[in-house]
């Protein structure tokens, strides 16, 4: 019989800040008043149900290839041709950016995006190599979305012959001939599996199966008639972003996975996979790690994977065991998960009540501390806890109110900086690429992420009376209990207290604000 949990204001409030990017005194106590069940069902029932946001201007039904090089364009030409598409290219990825920081700001249904962060730290694809594909980023941001709550199985293939995973880890091109096995590895050993519950031959007979897929317009488009190089590399002929199955480039042989024999294709590969007695298991050791439940006798996990087969592979049963769970609430979890970049920027945003807009260059904020959206470091995904906190990284959290209540962009950010950071991969290759990358950013780039601009702002009477600038220690009690999640230090209390008394009081809330975003307090969730 799994242990009861003492539900009250307290707990509500931890489960807000772990699974909503933080919620307001008022919020959490309007969940304590409903038993824990009741809470977590109404969370879950209005993340499955949230609209996502609008669609961008620069998405098209028909993606057009403008990168495209054809055998008789001058090189003078390409180059015009290549810029004009590059700078549009990261124009749209900024715009893709913001959108997203806005609507995880502004949704009524923050559990929704916080899943979908989650999935995009899970199913990992990379700006820094999929290039001038922005519209793939865009559905597949959708794809993860959609999927945040529902059945794992759907969800797996829709990922497989997501566009962008098709690019990312080399599927488009993968044929009988030569059957790419980096998408089929990191099925299995991030995605799905785990390390240790499959062989090197499962790896290879699950590539030859996923062979035949690649990338096209869609049926009955008129393509170019013009000739294109067959040298030209692959991103640079590309006609479409749908996948389409070409049955003459699939490996319709016999294949044998985990012991099983047949003549395999996606389907059948992926009903494998998920039937596989490790899933479970990992898609719940992968979400107890994200939201931070306290599981050192591996309990949770097994519960968890257990509703997770039950339900057929379900994903909602596997959250809502894991929100009920005594697990989730053990003190020993509580306030002492430090935030990521992202989840800092949207909870400052949400607790603050900040006014404005969200715009490129607040989104491109969280870059220097360690996380760039649809940019992860490694196919890992995005580091966790005390690894996003360096020498550089700490330095610029404590003066994240610069961004958030001034709107200055974070200066000492040069790339060298940001290089000690966590944004290196470990892999050698890698590595390489993402410094070259750091250090070749240059003036028109940069001018690029922050001609637009940061425009929010802090306006002390969404969140304070106007009477409490002339009680410090009220002021500073009262933003306190608003924001944190976790108990202050006296010492804090009292050093934001002295500083009020040393403003004028119409300067003071702001002063607080700033003192608690720099707060070690405000750091952890």
């Amino acid at each position: 019989m799994k242990p009861t949990v003492t539900w009250n204001e307290a707990a509500a409030r931890h489960l807000l800040s772990r699974a909503c990017f933080g919620g307001t005194p008022e919020q959490a106590r309007q969940l304590a008043a409903l038993p824990l069940d009741k809470a977590v069902d109404q969370l879950l029932d209005k993340a499955a149900n949230a609209p996502g946001p609008d669609r961008p201007e620069w998405v098209r039904e028909v993606w057009v290839n403008k990168l495209r090089r054809y055998a008789d364009m001058p090189r003078e030409e390409y180059l015009v041709t290549f810029r004009r598409a590059s700078t549009r290219n990261d124009e749209e990825l900024l715009d893709l950016k913001a959108r997203w920081v806005r609507h995880m700001v502004k949704t009524p249904a923050p559990l929704r995006e916080n899943l979908t962060l989650f999935w995009h730290g899970h199913f990992t694809s990379a700006s820094s190599k999929m290039f001038a594909v922005t519209q793939a980023f865009y559905q597949q941001n959708e794809t993860w979305r959609k999927h945040a709550l529902g059945n794992f199985r759907t969800f797996l293939e829709a990922v497989t012959l997501d566009p962008g995973m098709l690019i990312y880890l080399d599927m488009e091109e993968s044929n009988k001939d030569n059957p790419n096995e980096n998408y089929a590895r990191e099925l299995l050993e991030l995605f799905a599996l785990g390390v240790g519950n499959y062989t090197e031959k499962d790896i290879r007979e699950i590539a030859r199966a996923l062979t035949g897929w690649t990338l096209d317009a869609p049926p009955g488009t008129v393509k170019p008639d013009r000739p294109t190089s067959p040298e030209t590399a692959r991103s640079l002929r590309r006609d479409g972003l749908v996948p389409t199955f070409v049955p003459s480039r699939h490996d319709a042989g016999i294949k044998t996975v985990f012991g099983k024999t047949g003549r395999f294709g996606v389907k059948e590969v992926l009903d494998l996979v998920v039937a596989h007695p490790a899933c479970g298991p990992h898609i719940a050791s992968r979400l107890i790690d994200y939201f931070g439940a306290h599981d050192p006798q591996g309990t949770l996990k097994v519960r968890m994977a257990k509703a997770f087969v039950e339900s057929r592979y379900e994903i909602r049963p596997l959250l809502r065991e894991l929100f009920t769970s005594p697990e989730f609430y053990a003190p020993e979890c509580r306030g002492n998960r430090i935030k990521s970049p992202v989840r800092l920027l949207v909870g400052a945003c949400r607790d603050f009540d900040l006014q404005g807009e969200i715009t490129p260059s607040l989104a491109q904020s969280t870059v220097p501390l360690g996380q760039e959206l649809f940019n992860p470091p490694t196919v890992k995904g995005w580091p966790s806890g005390e690894e996003w906190i360096t020498s550089t990284t700490l330095a610029l959290r404590y003066r994240y109110g610069e961004v958030l209540l001034d709107g200055k962009p974070l200066t000492g950010t040069e790339p060298l900086g940001r290089i000690r950071g966590t944004l290196i991969p470990r892999e050698p290759t890698e590595a390489r690429k993402t410094i070259s990358r750091l250090l070749a950013i240059d003036a028109e780039k940069a001018g690029s992420t922050s001609k637009d601009g940061i425009r929010i702002r802090f306006e002390a009477d969404r969140l304070v009376p106007a009477e409490l600038a002339n009680d410090p220690a009220a002021l500073v009690e009262q933003l306190l209990r608003r924001v944190l999640v976790v108990k202050p230090r006296d010492a804090s209390r009292s050093a934001m207290v002295e500083a009020c008394k040393a403003v004028p009081p119409a300067e003071r809330a702001k002063l607080v604000a700033r003192l608690i975003l720099a707060c070690p307090e405000y750091q952890v969730e």
